[in-house]
């Protein structure tokens, strides 16, 4: 583990399963009007909310690319 990651994983709240982190990222988008994010994080094994929110990855474009 590089010191960095670990730096970054201890700054943030831990959750330690996806229904509370999903409770919590909700209740903070409203009281801050941002779009947050949740991941799993390998080092603690629990969840961290984030403020970059992941792209979704349109299925349609990947099968026409695909072919």
């Amino acid at each position: 583990m590089t010191y960095s990651v670990w730096r970054q994983c201890g700054r943030k709240r831990r959750y330690r399963d996806e229904h509370t982190a999903n409770m919590y990222r909700k209740m903070f988008e409203r009281e801050r009007g941002k779009k947050l994010d949740y991941y799993w994080c390998n080092y603690c094994n629990g969840f961290h909310l984030t403020s970059k929110v992941s792209p979704l990855v349109d299925i349609s474009m990947v099968s026409a690319v695909a072919q």
